[in-house]
């Protein structure tokens, strides 16, 4: 029952990171696919619980036809860091990121579904990439550093 609550707890916190006002693009939610699974061995547990805090705060938010694609890259995401580097993945976990829903947003059709309208979309969303990628990086370092004063913490009190 006591992980019960902490799972709740920590969709409840990784929702709200997304809810509260924040720079655009500036969440947590890409640092914890990538960081949670150095510390939640169950996968398919990672990805539940940044979905389900992905989902929570798009139902405050507006649901958007382009969930199943954000949705995705942030499952990738996790999967793909179990096998890589920490702070590899805290640059390819944006990129991918910027790729795979840019190219969702360049299939509406708002572009036109040129070659020219896909490279004007990914231009479009320039802007925004960058806080996606410095709070990756920002948020994968804090949680690497806390894990470390943690552990630090363990070994003292043994």
């Amino acid at each position: 029952m006591n992980n019960l609550y902490w799972f709740i707890g920590f969709i409840t916190v990784l929702a709200l990171s997304r809810i509260i006002p924040h720079p655009p693009n500036f969440t947590p939610i890409i640092a914890v696919a990538i960081f949670a699974p150095r510390i939640i061995n169950h996968i398919p547990t990672v990805i539940c619980a940044t979905l389900l805090a992905m989902f929570i705060a798009d139902i405050y938010w507006g649901l958007h036809s382009y969930m199943i694609w954000t949705y995705g890259s942030i499952a990738l995401c996790t999967l793909l860091a179990t096998n890589m580097r920490l702070m590899t993945m805290s640059i390819i976990g944006p990129v991918l990121f910027f790729i795979v829903t840019n190219f969702a947003v360049w299939t509406s059709g708002y572009y036109g579904l040129t070659l020219t309208g896909l490279i004007a979309c990914y231009i479009a969303a320039i802007p925004f990439f960058y806080m996606t990628l410095l709070s990756t990086i920002l948020y994968v370092f804090s949680f690497y550093m806390i894990e470390k004063m943690v552990i630090t913490q363990v070994k003292h009190r043994t």
